[in-house]
């Protein structure tokens, strides 16, 4: 099958949740079908520079998005930052000519961050929409924790879209979400569409890590607004009410931008910095505990079965845990404010048998539920229940 797969930005490009989950379905997908990838921005020296298994990869503009632009856009236009992110001049016609050229049987949509050209696009091509939030309702959640101006832009950029999703629902095919939550909330927009809920795969590590003196672990992108609100919050609010009980307890920040945190902290004897990391699999191998303080609710929260793959104990909000299987008290700790969070780590170090049961349970539920192999196969039944008869091209 000739699959072309539209993406918002460059697959290689980033390290985060989106970025590695975009490049585990591409290979996934590509081992059975002509998989042709066109990213609407991107940097052309990443494409040289990386191997992949696609059939073609063509970059529209080379060009870096502005976030900060586009949300000053958004805030005074009737569209969403997310499409002004992408916009460009001749963009709709480039990639109509690019689906005139290759004749797809299937156009796959990931991420909302291409899914908004759904609507505008015209082919007799089958499409499917990966949708790897339900974007209006988790924006719309972290408006709930924000005041002032924050609140009303996240407000009504949750407003704008919900009507992109409700137009992107109706121009697709199938929609495929993370996570059971997610297709619930979609399927409000959009009642009669096809949905299919297939998870992530994480790959499991070759070894568990090994919990002896654990300290506290939080990793992420602090680029992203949201998230270093979150960590500065752990190193506030939670750090301090642990350091009470346990004066040498250490938080570590492991991530992409990481070092925007230290300007903002400061340098704290609790507190270690480990900004743009080539690799985070050797933190996650030292037997922390993880930390998962999301209150944005929607999606699945990888670095959260990543940390359980590994065998970490873990502490997290409700909407951390969601979509992870892993349930509160048996494999991970809930908590929802700073006491909660200080309290579950607390009992986590005081009582290391438990800690350690905590985890291997954790370990075992990813194990069960997250294999590479069953969400492969997950992906080709669904391309293969879109699959048309061959017609002379």
């Amino acid at each position: 099958m000739r699959v072309l797969f539209l993406n918002g930005d460059h697959p290689w490009e980033g390290q985060d949740g989106y970025y590695k989950l975009t490049r585990q379905i591409l290979d996934m997908i590509s081992v059975q079908h002509e998989v042709h990838l066109l990213a609407l921005t991107g940097s052309e020296e990443i494409a040289g520079g990386k191997k992949h298994p696609l059939a073609s990869l063509n970059v529209l503009f080379k060009v870096r998005k502005n976030k900060k632009a586009s949300q000053i856009r958004s805030v005074i236009s009737r569209e969403s930052m997310v499409t002004w992110q992408f916009k460009h001049k001749d963009l709709l016609d480039k990639v109509n000519k690019q689906i005139d050229k290759l004749q797809p049987d299937l156009i796959i949509f990931n991420h909302i961050r291409s899914a908004w050209l759904a609507p505008l696009i015209n082919s007799y091509a089958r499409k499917i929409y990966i949708a790897h939030n339900a974007e209006a309702h988790a924006i719309g959640s972290i408006s709930t924790n924000e005041t002032g101006l924050m609140k009303r832009i996240t407000k009504l950029e949750s407003g704008k879209l919900r009507k992109l999703e409700s137009d992107i629902l109706e121009g697709i095919d199938t929609c495929v979400t993370l996570t059971a939550e997610d297709q619930e909330r979609l399927a409000l927009l959009c009642p009669n569409l096809n949905f299919e809920v297939i998870p992530p795969p994480i790959t499991m590590p070759s070894l568990k890590a090994t919990i002896r003196k654990p300290n506290l672990l939080l990793v992420g992108s602090y680029k992203w607004y949201p998230k270093r609100k979150n960590a500065l919050w752990l190193a506030e609010e939670v750090l301090p009410r642990v350091a009470n009980v346990y004066p040498g307890i250490t938080l570590k920040f492991v991530g992409e931008g990481a070092s925007l945190l230290e300007d903002e902290i400061g340098k704290k004897s609790t507190i270690e910095y480990y900004s743009d990391v080539p690799e985070i699999a050797p933190y996650l191998a030292n037997g922390d505990i993880f930390l998962v303080p999301e209150r944005q609710e929607g999606g699945i929260k990888i670095k959260t079965l990543e940390a359980a793959s590994y065998g970490l104990p873990i502490v997290a909000t409700k909407a951390g845990m969601e979509g992870s299987t892993l349930i509160n008290g048996k494999n991970i700790l809930q908590a929802n404010t700073a006491q909660e969070f200080a309290d579950q780590i607390t009992y986590l170090l005081q009582h290391s048998d438990e800690t350690t049961r905590i985890a291997s349970e954790a370990h075992m539920a990813i194990k069960e539920s997250f294999q590479a192999s069953h969400i492969q196969q997950m992906y080709e039944e669904l391309l293969q229940s879109h699959r048309v008869l061959e017609v002379v091209r």
